[in-house]
């Protein structure tokens, strides 16, 4: 996972210890560091987002959704529009209603996006998949993830309650 601060350093590495106001990450052969959830802008695993503190339209169009991922949408009317668009601008969504017909959604009248993504593998499916992968079959995390019934975890990308932050997120070394 990959961490990143509001000073923009980042820190990779797994999660050593959580609590609710700090996260303490553990760096290959360095010691440990704690984050102060205050200080922590978005955490990134493979690409994908799993907690982002910031409102940042720049990041709903910058996801690439796997199968089973989708996203929630809440307009101004407090209608929930949940699935997989059709397209996304910075104009807003386009999603697919019936057979040919499409609904669009304009940025303007979106209030909240919410991403939800595939929740992460545990430590020891990755181990099993890069180490023993005929062993899956033994696995019971293995049948979860292919019939789709791993969890989603849901990450608040854009809020317009928010100041909205599109700026890139770059890691700065420090």
């Amino acid at each position: 996972m990959t961490f990143i601060k509001r000073d923009g350093s980042c820190v990779d590495g797994p999660i050593a210890a959580i609590t609710p106001k700090a996260v303490t990450v553990q760096p290959q052969q360095n010691p440990p560091v704690t984050i102060q959830r205050g200080d922590l802008l978005q955490v990134t695993q493979e690409d994908a987002v799993l907690f982002s503190a910031r409102s940042s339209w720049a990041d709903v169009e910058a996801v690439q959704l796997s199968p089973h991922e989708s996203f929630i949408v809440k307009t101004r009317k407090g209608v929930l529009i949940s699935g997989r668009p059709l397209s996304i601008s910075d104009r807003g969504f386009i999603y697919k209603r019936f057979l040919w017909l499409k609904k669009r959604y304009p940025k303007d009248q979106i209030v909240a996006v919410d991403y939800l993504r595939m929740k992460p593998a545990s430590p020891a499916f990755d181990y099993f998949t890069q180490e023993a992968p005929a062993l899956l079959f033994f696995y019971p995390e293995f049948y979860d993830r292919l019939g789709g019934l791993e969890g989603q975890v849901p990450v608040r990308l854009y809020d317009v309650l928010l100041h909205e932050d599109d700026s890139s997120l770059n890691c700065s070394p420090r």
